[in-house]
């Protein structure tokens, strides 16, 4: 039984641990520059940051990550892997990005 509970609090601080290093960082101008913002859960509404459709390059690291033009995670959508995304124009979403979530997140 000890074993077993030690396996699962492994298990646990493993995903913790992933979950806490996924992270998404938004910045206003191509190249990465100008004003950022770190983004490490869901964002339904990037107005609350003083960053809706402002974002117009992408650094993802830590997992997938889902950039939505509408808020709440409406379409249009585009899903990103880790990277650098040093211009979102290419992939029609310069200066679009209203909401923000892990990629597989559930919609509330």
């Amino acid at each position: 039984m000890r074993q077993r509970l030690s396996l699962l609090l492994g298990c646990i601080a493993v995903a913790a641990a992933f979950q806490a290093s996924a992270q998404v960082r938004l910045f206003e101008h191509d190249g990465f520059a100008g004003r950022s913002v770190n983004v490490t859960q869901s964002v339904r509404d990037m107005s609350r940051l003083g960053f809706n459709d402002k974002a117009s390059s992408v650094i993802v690291r830590g997992g997938r990550w889902t950039l939505c033009e509408q808020a709440r995670f409406k379409s249009p959508c585009v899903s990103l892997r880790p990277g650098r995304y040093p211009s979102l124009s290419a992939m029609g979403m310069n200066d679009r990005v209203s909401s923000v979530r892990p990629a597989g997140s559930p919609r509330r």
